[in-house]
Formats: structure tokens, sequence, C-alpha cells
């Protein structure tokens, strides 16, 4: 926690030089207004002062701008903080710690793709910048783009040496998620010197050592981190994983019942408890585990599995089959689902089988692409699209009838399960521009961008007069953040289509994380003219009339 601190306070530190064409009361109110020293208090009452006087310069007043956000952000007054932090970028675009605090707000507001857009626009007004690499890394590590976060935190380390101590533990964590497990180790080692009691570095660094299987080491950090943070279920979490892979079932659920008195949301530590009472033959109270990870977490296909599996070795058969389709709903060809519905089938002995449930095929249809369907209507879907399949044989199965089912499950955000549909239905049906389209949507959720846009591509080439396949490339283009790509693919899918809002809305977006806000509200409006509401609550974010 002392590192967080460490850089939020870096993170006020604006430089700026005190104009002498300010007044005397001015010159003593801006340092004030920007002091790293100061107080989120302070630098409001400060920068509010230097706002209201009449001999501020535009840079100054940006500023002060800027800085008055940054301390809203922190107390958490939202709605002032963004009409702050877009009042500095309006007033001086060329101020790059604007776009950094307001990159800082975009992350405490969830908003990390406009987290990394208005870091990198900092950067790009100013190279050496620190504080924008640090921000720019969060954001990549919340989209998951690990390599580009490590890059980014060992800039900042490089341009603010002062603060390593802090930022090596972060480099670490995108290392681990990389699966470069030995840089990770190095950097948590680094840590652990300069900070010997550091719980979080201890925990991290024995997540590393168990997924290289040193599995003495590990428990020796995780040991440690619990003697000095007891009460972070960190420790806990990862010795009772060890615990289980090594059968001490005991030690296991002792572990991870302490960890769960810690942190009871956690649904992997209810999976991991129930798994190892299964093993010591409590059945129940695996069940009740299972039940309640399911609770926290429904769309986790292992804890399906894990339920069917002791529900068949409670001889509740029927359930036990009801439960691991559930699991392959969420995941079709899980292998673990496929086997535990095979060892069900085998244990059904004499047993009369469970009637399959009654699906209408006809409402595997195929509905537009803005058609509202509630959850019940996509699962309809999706089991209606099965049972076709299923009735068809795998091979004999339309192209359509996947093509269907992969775009319930997009809906559901299922992407490698939608993923798998689609390249079924282009097997089936090579011309499908269709096909291509949801699978390069597939892509882009699984952040596979340049993939994506392969996707998208050839299915332009199907269809070259369809401009929701340029839209959709147009996307899958800024999220690269290649945005003159993106503005060409949208300016397509409106000449094509004129009243298209989506696309509208999208290069809004776009001209948004560019730094246009004035192309980006002319974008909005029309959208919103074409009744997309989503444009209006933009407008209303942005502090602009509709």
């Amino acid at each position: 926690m002392g590192g967080r601190k460490a850089i939020a306070a870096a993170l006020t530190a604006l430089v700026l030089t005190v104009p002498t064409a300010l007044r005397a009361q001015d010159r003593a109110l801006l340092p004030a207004c920007v002091a790293a020293s100061g107080t989120p208090e302070s630098w409001i009452t400060a920068c509010s002062a230097l706002i209201a006087s009449a001999s501020t310069s535009s840079r100054e007043l940006a500023a002060a701008y800027a800085q008055r956000g940054f301390a809203h952000t922190l107390k958490r007054n939202l709605d002032q903080a963004q009409k702050d932090l877009d009042e500095a970028v309006r007033i001086d675009p060329t101020l790059p710690q604007a776009f950094v605090n307001r990159a800082n707000f975009w992350t405490v507001m969830g908003k990390a793709d406009r987290a990394l857009a208005d870091s990198e626009q900092a950067i790009r007004l100013d190279p050496n910048l620190p504080l924008a690499y640090f921000v720019r890394g969060g954001a990549a590590m919340n989209l998951g783009q690990y390599e580009r976060a490590a890059a980014d935190y060992t800039e900042f380390m490089r341009l603010r040496p002062s603060v390593r101590a802090d930022v090596i533990i972060l480099r670490g964590r995108a290392y681990h998620r990389m699966g470069e497990d030995d840089r990770a180790i190095a950097d948590y080692d680094e840590k652990l010197k300069l900070t010997p009691n550091d719980a979080e570095a201890l925990i991290n660094r024995g997540d590393a050592l168990r997924d290289k299987k040193k599995m003495t080491a590990a428990t020796a950090d995780y040991d440690a981190a619990i003697a000095i943070a007891p009460k972070n279920p960190g420790g806990w979490r990862g010795r009772g994983f060890i615990r289980l892979g090594t059968r001490d079932l005991t030690g296991a659920v002792a572990d991870f019942t302490q960890a769960l008195r810690l942190d009871d949301k956690d649904a992997t530590l209810y999976l991991n408890r129930g798994a190892a009472l299964s093993m010591q033959g409590e059945k129940k109270r695996a069940l009740a585990d299972f039940d309640h990870a399911i609770k926290l977490d429904p769309r986790e296909p292992l804890a399906h599995v894990n339920r069917a599996a002791v529900l068949n070795e409670l001889g509740q058969h029927r359930d036990a089959m009801i439960a691991v389709e559930k699991a392959l709903e969420l995941a079709p060809n899980y292998r673990p689902a496929i086997e535990t519905q095979n060892k069900i089938r085998e244990d059904y002995g004499k047993e009369p089988a469970r009637p399959a449930p009654v699906v209408d095929p006809s409402e595997c249809i195929f509905p537009s692409s803005g058609t509202e369907l509630d959850r019940a209507a996509i699962d309809r879907i999706i089991s209606s699209c099965t049972a076709l399949i299923k009735a068809s044989g795998e091979e004999g199965a339309a192209a359509v009838v996947y093509l269907q089912r992969g775009s319930m499950y997009r809906r559901l955000g299922q992407y490698g399960a939608a993923y798998t549909d689609f390249s079924e239905a282009i097997r089936r049906d090579p011309t499908s521009a269709s096909a291509y389209t949801g699978r390069g949507n597939a892509q882009r959720g699984l952040r596979h961008l340049d993939e994506a846009i392969a996707d998208h591509s050839e299915a332009i080439k199907l269809a070259p007069n369809d401009p929701e396949a340029y839209n959709n490339r147009g996307n899958a283009w800024r999220d690269k953040k290649d945005y003159k790509q993106a503005i060409a693919d949208y300016d397509t899918a409106i000449r094509l289509n004129p009243r298209y809002a989506a696309a509208y809305y999208n290069r809004a977006n776009t001209w948004l994380d560019s730094g246009d806000k004035e192309r980006a509200v002319a974008d909005y409006r029309q959208a919103l003219k074409l009744n997309l509401r989503q444009a209006g609550d933009m407008l209303k974010e942005l502090g602009v009339e509709p």
C-alpha cells in the first residue's frame, strides 16, 4: 500500500514556472495549487482562487483546472473532476499534465481504453513525462496488454528511479501474466531486497514459483507472507493451492477456509475447497461449496463439471447430467465436461435415460444485429441450435446454424465458444461474409486484433458494400490505436449507409480518443438524431448540449 501512496503523491507533480505577469497574490497561489506536498483540500482551495483570478495566463489556468480535477478525482467527486479535466484540455490541448490527470480519472472510472488514449497523447506531447508511462502501463495491464505494460513500467523507472521500489512489483506482475516467470521472480527478488517484509511481493513470488513447479520455495514464500500479514487472503490461498496439489487435503481445506474468512467473494476459493472436500469423501460439503462457487460465478464451467461429478457419485445421475450439460453450454468441447458426461452415462446402469428437454429447432433463427434479446431468449436459441446440430450430426449441420449459435455466444461474451462456432461456419461455407464478420468480432473480444482485422478484411472482400463490415473493422483498428485507419473505415460505413448510427458513434469515440472533441461532439449529435441513446449520454458526459 505504501507504494500506491508514493505513486499517488507523484501524480500531483505538475512542474510549472510562475510567470512574472501574475499579480503578487496569484504568484503565491500557483505553487500552492500544484504543490506535491499539498492535500486535495488545499489544492482545491488554491486552484479555485487561481481560476477566479483575472490575470492568469491560459497555460497556468489549464494547469489549475488539471490539478483541481486531480484533487476531485482523489476525493471521488467524479462529475466535477471530469468537468475540470475536460476544461484543462480545452483551454490548452498542448499541456501534457492535463492528459495525464484525465487518464488517471479514466482509470478510476474503469475506462481503461480512454485512459490509454489520454496517456498516449500526453506522451506524444512530452515523451519524457514519467507519469504518463506509469498511467499508460496501468491501462495496458487492465486491457490485458501485459508486454506493453512491462515496457511502460520499465520506462517509468528509468525516468523516475526514486520510485523503483514501488513500481518493480508492478512490472513483475506484468511479466508473470505474460508467462515470463523468471523475469517476474527477478523483479520480486529485487522488491524484497528493498523491502524485505512486503507480503504482496512474497505472495506474487510464491505464485510465480508455483507456476514453475518449485513448490518448496513457493510454500516458504506463502508461509512468510502469512506470518507478516495474516489478514491477507493471498498467502492462505496460495498455500492452499500447493497443499491441494500435493494431496495434503486437511491442510488445503484449512487454508482455503481461512482465506474465505478474509474474502468470501472469491469463487475460486469455494471451487478449490470443494475439490479438496470431495477428495476427502465429504461429498455433501463439497456440493455446497460448488453451489456457492456457481452462485458467485455462474459462467465458470469447471464449477458445473465438479458439481456434476459429485452428484453422480451421490447417485443423482439425472441431476448430474443436467449440471454437465450446463458446463457444455458454457464451453462446448470442454474436455473435463465431456469426460464427466461419459462417466455419468456409464453410471446410469439400468436407470432410464432422462428424457431430452423439449426444444423447438425453429427457434434457431437468425435475428438482425440490432435485435434486443434477453438472457432467456439467448439461452433458448443456443439450445435450439445445439439440438439441430445433434439431430443433424456435427458434419450435417448447416453453416447458418453454427453462425447463429456463435452470434449468441458472442452476445454473452463467450468469445472462445463463439470463435469455434464461427470457424465451423466458415469451414462449411467459405463464402459467408457474415461468418467472417462474426469471427472477427470474436477475435476482437479475445484481443486478437490482427486476426480480427484479417477476418473483417475477408468479409469486406466477400461483401464490399456491407457497411457493418467496415464498422467492425474500424472497431478493431481503434482498439489498436490506429485512429487513421479506424476513421477511414467508419467514413466508408457512413458513405454506404448515411443513417448508420453506430458508425457515427464509433467514429465519435475515435475522434475523442485522438483528442478532437469538436468532431466527436458533431458525430455524437448525429448518432443521437438517429436515436442512439448512448450518444446522448456521451454528450452529457462531455458537458455539452445534445
